[in-house]
């Protein structure tokens, strides 16, 4: 049985916290890559 005293709510909250600015970054850095890579191709 888990523990009831853990708080899933601060737990979800420290995933997102560390995941989402990796994943947003990540995202942004493919979002890049292609807008370049359509510009070069129509050039």
């Amino acid at each position: 049985m888990l523990p009831e005293n853990v708080k899933w709510e601060a737990v979800f909250q420290s995933i997102v916290d560390t995941w989402l600015p990796l994943i947003g970054m990540v995202a942004a850095i493919v979002v890049i890559a292609i807008i370049v890579h359509v510009v070069r191709k129509k050039r």
